[in-house]
């Protein structure tokens, strides 16, 4: 992967109740369902959902 191609890099932001960002949460999902195995994507679905269901 080339410098140009790599995500940017930045501190994560963590809510007062000590859950990641609802944006942060987001992307980290989507990069993390890029590359785990299609064993892992149903949980990760649902994690990344958590949000879109307490709303």
């Amino acid at each position: 992967m080339s410098a140009s191609s790599q995500p940017e890099s930045r501190p994560m932001k963590w809510e007062s109740n000590g859950e990641l960002a609802h944006h942060d949460l987001s992307e980290l999902v989507s990069r993390l369902l890029d590359v785990e195995s299609t064993n892992h994507t149903n949980e990760l679905s649902r994690l990344g959902t958590k949000y879109e269901d307490s709303d």
